[in-house]
């Protein structure tokens, strides 16, 4: 009995849910490792540091965070190269084993009583920024895989499922860290936190990244469409960053990089001026700051809602909605939080809630939006390249704020960077085309759509299947 042409079989489905599964987790691990030094190894740098001055201190800190910005462009284009050439699985699991390796060798490292505070802090950076390479490598593989075996009509939802992982990251080093602090009290240079404590999630995040790369590399299978593209690619010698930034991929990456540039604007000030306007408010203490990053988790449904949205309005049209709200709510939520006018934990949790809805609405779509821009054979360039180099422009929002705050109220300064990083968002979307429905196996290859916000036709088939197979 054969099957219905174009019904994937149930096997079909198997590799679909894992390939969706496997990209969720791997963001995750991701995300927690980004995080776990601003959060878990923060007030354990006394350990590293030793007797620096208060001066060095500061900039090592901010180092051990920006070590890993620098990594991750870097990573997007080599990693992108081979995800491209090589398939993305492979890909995948080689960067997720990776930034859980180093994640084990930093949870080895030794400390300033040992070897001085100097080399002990300038191993930790490196080790950070071969993680960072790591780490912006692993999101050019997993997701535009589980998007190539995702129904034209749900693949909007599914990257938007993908993508909301990234909040997942930090809840859950926020409770390996609590879980630490039960066995290994934090205090000064000679606490069992900061002797040894710290450690223990920076080895859970070797085994998360063990189990979700062995997971990875042992039950999924290689998209359909990346086959054909590799082996398409096989008689190609150039470069898929070559290719990427010229042509029509090339005006597909500039249109990628200016949206991710402006949404990076706000998801860094969500990340860290937020919290520090709200810790500025009077009696909103450490511990209220850690129950509202609890709270704040709820901002998933943001991105799920806004993924789902596009699949059935269009891509161009649910950005449009979403980052209208950002525009107009986000700077009149950051300022009254950063004006010290409210009060009460509550009151500044729902705001802060209300941020974090705001900032990841148009992420919801993006990951959808942005693969379908791109030919398969250079998918994972685009989307990896964009998304990691987009974050350097924003990554100076300190200095933008000090510029600004010569002109208008400090509290104020946040609120114009988001208006800014969400303009940055409309304009770009307003030049690029319509995607929803479109043929992964032809995008970035055929005539360029029409730049309409008139959404593409609802494809009729269910999914973009393997070939047809007869059984007996």
């Amino acid at each position: 009995m054969s099957e219905s042409p174009g019904v994937p079989d149930a096997e079909y489905r198997t590799q679909r849910r894992r390939a969706v599964l496997s990209a969720w987790a791997g963001f995750a691990v991701d995300s927690y490792s980004i995080y776990i030094v601003s959060t878990v190894l923060l007030p354990a740098l006394i350990y590293f540091q030793g007797d620096m001055s208060d001066e060095a201190k500061t900039i090592f800190a901010g180092l051990t965070l920006a070590a890993t910005l620098l990594g991750r462009p870097l990573g997007g284009v080599i990693f992108g190269h081979f995800a491209d050439r090589l398939g993305r699985r492979r890909i995948g699991s080689i960067t997720i084993f990776g930034f859980g390796g180093i994640s084990l060798l930093i949870a080895c490292l030794p400390g300033a009583e040992l070897i001085g505070a100097v080399p002990a802090m300038s191993l930790l950076l490196v080790l950070r920024f071969v993680e960072g390479i790591f780490l912006g490598g692993e999101y050019t593989a997993a997701t535009p895989m589980a998007l190539e075996y995702a129904p034209p009509n749900r693949r909007g939802l599914i990257g938007a499922l993908i993508q909301c992982s990234a909040s997942g990251g930090p809840l859950i080093v926020a409770v390996a860290m609590a879980l630490t602090l039960l066995v290994a009290p934090s205090g000064g240079l000679d606490s069992p936190y900061v002797q040894w404590g710290w450690r223990l999630p920076f080895v859970l995040g070797f085994v998360l990244s063990f189990l979700v790369a062995w997971f990875l590399r042992r039950k999924v299978e290689e998209s359909a469409i990346q086959k054909e593209a590799v082996a398409e690619a096989g008689a190609r010698k150039g470069s898929p960053l070559r290719e990427v930034l010229k042509g029509r991929s090339g005006r597909a990456f500039v249109q990628a990089y200016a949206i991710m540039t402006g949404v990076f604007f706000v998801v860094n000030l969500t990340g860290s001026v937020l919290n520090q306007f709200l810790l500025g408010n009077e009696g909103f203490e450490a511990t209220d700051l850690a129950n509202t990053q609890l709270v704040v988790s709820v901002a998933m449904v943001s991105y799920v809602f806004f993924g789902w949205l596009s699949d059935h309005i269009g891509r161009k049209r649910a950005l449009y909605i979403a980052t209208s709200l950002s525009l107009v709510f986000y700077p009149v939520v950051i300022s009254l939080i950063g004006s010290g006018a409210v009060r009460g934990w509550l009151n500044l949790t729902l705001l802060a809630v209300a941020a974090h809805l705001l900032t990841v609405a148009p992420l919801g779509v993006l990951p959808a939006y942005i693969n379908e821009r791109f030919a398969t054979t250079v998918r994972s360039t685009g989307w990896g390249v964009a998304y990691s180099t987009a974050v350097i422009i924003p990554s100076f929002f300190s200095y933008y704020m000090i510029w600004l705050s010569a002109f208008v109220p400090f509290e104020w300064t946040a609120g114009i960077l988001a208006a800014i990083g969400a303009l940055l968002i409309l304009v770009a979307t307003a030049l690029g085309p319509e995607t929803r429905g479109i043929d992964l196996r032809t995008a970035g290859t055929g005539p360029e759509p029409a730049r309409s916000a008139q959404p593409a036709p609802r494809p009729a088939v269910a999914a973009e299947p393997p070939p047809v197979r007869t059984r007996s």
